[in-house]
């Protein structure tokens, strides 16, 4: 049998009712004729039996078997008919399961309980004198055993080309020794999916779990043989080839403890997806897949408060800038499953915006709901044309440039499109009366060293003073929410490692002691948008990252996941941290305190120290479009971007001045 029709069995077992058994009965019967005829055949020939084996010492042998085959014949196809009724032909039976074992006894139990009511009623002539002379005249004593022995026949003819499928795939390649984590529900579904598939050429050899009183048991027929804890010395001793972690609903920080125990032996490691992987009401598939770094780091996320999100987002114009990237990318995924009026999906990027549409075809409506928009952020006239004409309700701003190294170069681009762009957005999102405008910080902005934190402080500088002003009434809520590194985006340390990788080293790290904080895009923005919809706007959120992970690590764990050995198949060298960058990040700033809000990895930073009021970041602003435009040196722009954002006592470089 090929994979997919394994798959295809399997999502029937996991209630996959999409494929539909052919409409017209008469089909149906043509379609599973065979297996009724067998059936009947089987459950006579069991009664049968019975009269043979009750009488078989005395003289009325043959007499009985007479007597007993008109009555083995009716509970023949009183079965085959009632199981075509009750849909007892449709289970794959080499993929059966306990509920199609029980699905078949209740036909069974009905078919004896009818059988047994005819029975009595033609023995007391009910039927007819005939029936009670020739039809029904067969023993209680024979009807019970008949009974007994027909499910005993019925279970042996379902469970055979189970047994034979197992026989078969059995016969696998040797050497491919696989062993599970997780002697639960998910591990003996994918034993069994082992076991009856011919196309994957593993044979399992046991299970562990940290469950005490399964250890020293079976479970399909293979032994559950002690604690995760001592899974290397089991690989070791037992010359594992792959570890097969079934444990979909263990929480994701369990996932990652095993998965470190697991990295320190040499067998391949894979996973069976999570439940919570699961969309919407498709049913659960076992299948297997490659460890990726999400795993390895153990991060628990915390679901949307759905109902909220789609009730504020429902009908809503949202523009989304920077919607080529990473982050604005997934911003417009997310945001296309609450039903917005239109998600308009802003970058200078063409290429990566039609990538994007290509990527979003497979929402419901999105080509109805999604715009792609070519414009530049840092052009004043073309973006304030731009929401005067699509008059948006919700912004989410994401562009941005954002790395490191190239804008300690080029700190002109940093002022241009991080700071002064984002001023004038603001500015525009408060003139047209736009509802929520919501600015996608950094955690560099907390005690920025270098060019970027300087230019996302100062962003977050903007919205906190936008939010508080004094002015009359306001009807723009400005937020800015600051996170760390998010995993897979481009240009982060993760997509280079897995280049570095495939090409066979070496791996380069700034610094081996350099720790960062990380989390995958998804549950970035799927806090974004949370936190987007506060009702208080106290303007400064922060993501709870968890716990830095040091870079070397993540290096390390990458090139054992590809089952390759660190320094041996890899090499890893250090290159010394680059301008701009930091040894340890930082999410607060010495004078920011962490106030919780009502979602447990959403927090709200306090400034214990006065913020510059909205006049006095217009006065900043001028100043820094005065001296873009002017022959200001890279380094004095760099300072002057520095000295705003840490508030030092800020004088404009000399060649500034006019």
């Amino acid at each position: 049998m090929s994979a997919d029709e394994t798959n295809d069995a399997l999502r029937l077992r996991a209630g996959d009712t999409n494929t539909a058994p052919p409409s017209s009965v008469i089909s149906r019967v043509s379609a599973q004729a065979g297996a009724a005829l067998l059936d009947a055949a089987v459950v006579a020939a069991a009664f049968e039996t019975a009269a043979l084996l009750l009488h078989l010492d005395t003289p009325h042998l043959l007499a009985q078997v007479g007597i007993a085959a008109p009555v083995s014949i009716l509970v023949g196809c009183l079965y085959a008919c009632l199981t075509f009724a009750m849909g007892g032909y449709r289970p794959f039976w080499r993929y059966a399961s306990m509920v199609d074992g029980l699905a078949l006894a209740r036909i069974l139990g009905v078919t004896v309980a009818l059988a047994a009511s005819l029975l009595f009623a033609g023995q007391r002539g009910w039927l007819g004198q005939w029936s009670a002379a020739h039809m029904f005249s067969l023993s209680a004593g024979t009807f019970v055993t008949g009974s007994l022995v027909a499910a005993l026949y019925v279970g042996v003819q379902k469970a055979l080309p189970r047994l034979l499928v197992g026989r078969d795939a059995a016969k696998v390649e040797p050497g491919r020794r696989l062993l599970i984590i997780g002697a639960g529900e998910a591990g003996a579904m994918l034993a069994t999916h082992v076991r009856g598939s011919r196309d994957l050429p593993y044979q399992v050899i046991a299970f562990v779990d940290d469950n005490p009183a399964k250890w020293g048991r079976r479970l399909c027929g293979y032994p559950i043989v002690g604690p995760i804890s001592q899974i290397t010395q089991f690989v070791e001793h037992e010359t594992i080839d792959l570890i097969a972690i079934a444990m979909p609903s263990a929480p994701a920080a369990r996932i990652g403890e095993v998965l470190s125990l697991c990295q320190k032996s040499s067998a391949r490691l894979k996973i069976v997806p999570g439940l919570n992987q699961l969309v919407g009401d498709q049913p659960y598939v076992m299948d297997l897949r490659e460890v990726n770094l999400v795993d390895l780091l153990g991060r628990d996320e915390t679901p949307l408060r759905l109902s909220q999100t789609a009730e504020r987002l429902s009908g809503k114009r949202v523009v989304v800038t920077g919607a080529a990237g990473s982050i604005g990318a997934e911003l417009c995924r997310q945001l296309l499953t609450y039903h917005p009026v239109t998600v308009l999906a802003l970058d200078n990027n063409e290429t990566g915006l039609f990538e994007l549409a290509e990527r979003l075809h497979a929402i419901p409506s999105v080509d109805a709901s999604l715009r792609l928009c070519v414009e530049d952020i840092s052009d004043d006239v073309s973006m304030r044309r731009f929401f005067a004409r699509e008059r948006p309700d919700v912004v989410y701003h994401a562009a941005a440039y954002k790395h490191v190294p190239l804008l300690e170069d080029h700190p002109y681009q940093a002022a241009r499109v991080n700071v002064l762009a984002t001023w004038r957005l603001c500015r525009l999102a408060r003139e047209l009366a736009v509802e929520r405008f919501v600015f996608i910080s950094s955690d560099k902005a907390a005690d920025p060293v270098n060019v970027l934190g300087a230019s996302k402080r100062l962003g977050e500088l903007i919205v906190h003073a936008l939010a508080r002003e004094d002015a009359a009434p306001m009807t723009t809520s400005f937020r800015a929410v600051r996170f760390g590194n998010v995993i897979g985006s481009r240009g982060s340390v993760v997509p280079s490692f897995m280049r570095q990788i495939e090409t066979g080293g070496p791996v380069t790290l700034t610094d081996p002691e350099a720790t960062r904080y990380f989390m995958t895009i998804p549950e970035a923005c799927s806090l974004v948008i949370t936190a987007s919809l506060f009702d208080d706007a106290q303007g400064l959120y922060l993501l709870d990252m968890g716990d830095p992970v040091r870079i070397a690590d993540v290096a390390l764990k990458m090139i054992r996941m590809r089952g390759l050995r660190p320094l041996h198949d890899i090499p890893i060298t250090s290159i010394g941290l680059r301008p701009g960058e930091k040894l340890h990040e930082t999410l607060a700033a010495p004078g920011e305190r962490l106030v919780p809000t009502e979602h447990p990895k959403i927090l709200r930073l306090a400034q214990q120290a006065a913020l510059p009021e909205a006049s006095e970041i217009e006065r900043w602003m001028c100043a820094l479009d005065t001296a873009t435009q002017e022959d200001t040196s890279a380094p004095q722009l760099r300072d002057l971007l520095l000295q705003y954002a840490r508030r030092e006592g800020v004088t404009r470089p000399r060649s500034v001045v006019s």
